[in-house]
């Protein structure tokens, strides 16, 4: 008897874990002015108006606790977390592919078309169609997810995100204790979007080009065509406070799953909560 109260009540634990879905914040769109035009880092200039259509945010990063399921359903490796804890971190050393492959898995689980079209061979991993209309989950673009540490239409001008005292609103090396910290543990944002910055880094759908924002569309950008390396965004908590500024830029392969790099979820604007 004792056996079977053990596994039903560990059955029960997995379906509850199964079925955690993100939280999303509601972004409407609007109008602002990307980059830095006083930054020494030169693939911030110029500072350029961009317009962008609604779509929606996590409001968390995502977790461990959500990735390892990820990985317990498909066979995906479980990434490294550094001796620093699992549960509810932001889950960390995830390569760009890895976060491409959850999006989808997570469409899936909740019923929501999937975005990207993959190929999977012994190749390699190629993306054969992207599908910006349907309703799943994603990756944000380098613009979205810029307007979203900004503040979108109710920035208040802060310099990081929700504060001008970055330690209110990011876990970086002034106040982390050189590790991760449970997701939302800080002040959020004008958005209610928490830990864009620190914590994590965050992936963005983008390729990365140091020269991109000289010929950026205005509206609704989605990065150069091809590349090399992808756009991660936001610092960590063992960054520096330069590498926390909002407008900063950093790339990585694709298939590299080091760096403390995470996700944050974004779905297009006609997607139905």
């Amino acid at each position: 008897m004792k056996k079977i109260i053990f596994t039903l009540a560990m059955l029960a634990v997995i379906s509850t874990a199964f079925s955690q879905k993100p939280e999303m914040v509601f972004i409407e769109g609007g109008q602002f002015y990307m980059g830095n035009d006083y930054s020494v880092s030169l693939d911030e200039k110029p500072e350029h108006k961009v317009v962008l259509n609604d779509f929606y945010i996590s409001k968390y990063e995502v977790t461990f606790e959500m990735f390892d399921n990820f990985c317990r359903s498909t066979g995906f490796q479980e990434p490294d977390d550094g001796g620093f804890g699992r549960g509810n971190n932001p889950v960390i050393n995830v390569s760009w592919e890895g976060a491409i492959k959850y999006c989808n898995w997570l469409s899936t689980r909740f019923g929501y078309d999937k975005v990207y079209d993959l190929k999977i061979d012994s190749g390699g991993m190629v993306i054969e169609n992207v599908n910006w209309n349907a309703d799943g989950y994603r990756l944000p673009t380098e613009a979205e997810w810029e307007y979203v540490a900004k503040g979108g239409n109710n920035s208040q001008g802060f310099a990081y995100a929700g504060s001008n005292d970055p330690k209110d609103v990011a876990w970086f090396t002034q106040n982390s204790g050189n590790k991760p910290h449970t997701v939302g543990s800080l002040k959020a944002n004008e958005l209610a979007v928490f830990d864009i910055l620190g914590n994590a880094w965050e992936w963005c759908w983008d390729y990365y080009d140091k020269g991109y924002y000289k010929n950026s569309p205005d509206t609704d950008p989605q990065g150069p065509a091809s590349g090399d390396h992808r756009v991660y965004r936001g610092g960590n908590f063992n960054s520096d406070i330069d590498f926390i500024r909002v407008t900063k830029r950093f790339a990585l392969s694709p298939t590299l799953s080091t760096g403390l790099v995470g996700i944050r979820l974004a779905q297009s604007g006609t997607s139905q909560q």
